[in-house]
């Protein structure tokens, strides 16, 4: 069975909301938690039901115009719990502290004198980033360091849009856009960051593809970053 990073979130999305009601969680529910299609969260619990990680049944949904008409709800297996509570979960989380602590390190005492130093270092590293939510911390690493370039009125501003945000999604891309919005301006004192708006384009794509969970770690990675820089 081919678990990859996608079905571990399902899993986990159908765990904790069965466990937060012991109920059978109909997929609209999965497809909102997660932010993804209801027929996406579909298609994919049904491959899971297959795997026998996940099963379904049917119930008369009373709250239907026209009596009668079934919902498919689906609840964890044993065999689901017995591989979230496997060690195959624990190395991505793993990785995932590492980068967090290593590019959290690296925001530390940041000042202006040593933003430009960084914001090369972090590019030189980045194209062998292969990992979408890593690649992101990179970019928005990089993005905490060039605030740096910044008058302290635009710095406050841009870090009020980052915390006033409620949709993770929305709020990394805010960031991003607000910062990269100053990039031409000074492209002449800093010039690697003239680099980072090619990578620009493969963030975003990779940020509509990770899942709310994930998108959420990164805001918090964010908050953290910026608070680093003071």
């Amino acid at each position: 069975m081919a678990l990859t990073r996608r079905k571990i979130d399902f899993l986990k999305t159908i765990k904790q909301l069965y466990e937060s009601t012991r109920l059978p969680v109909h997929y609209v529910q999965v497809a909102q938690f997660l932010g993804i299609s209801k027929w996406s969260a579909y298609e994919m619990l049904k491959k899971l039901e297959k795997d026998g990680l996940v099963f379904s049944q049917y119930e008369v949904n009373q709250g239907e115009k026209y009596p009668g008409r079934a919902m498919v709800l689906f609840a964890p297996t044993h065999l689901l719990d017995k591989i979230l509570s496997s060690k195959i979960l624990e190395e991505p989380a793993r990785e995932w502290r590492q980068i967090k602590e290593h590019l959290l390190t690296r925001c530390e005492g940041l000042k202006k004198d040593n933003a430009k130093e960084l914001v090369k270092q972090l590019l030189t590293e980045l194209p062998g980033i292969g990992n979408p939510m890593f690649f992101s911390a990179y970019v928005l690493t990089i993005l905490v360091a060039q605030l740096h370039t910044l008058s302290d009125s635009s710095v406050r501003l841009i870090k009020n849009l980052a915390k006033e945000s409620v949709n993770p999604e929305s709020g990394l891309a805010m960031f991003t856009g607000a910062v990269v919005a100053s990039v031409p301006k000074i492209a002449s004192r800093v010039n690697p960051l003239s680099q980072l708006l090619n990578y620009i384009p493969g963030f975003q794509k990779n940020l509509a593809l990770l899942n709310r969970s994930q998108q959420l770690q990164l805001m918090d990675f964010l908050g953290d970053a910026l608070a680093k820089t003071g």
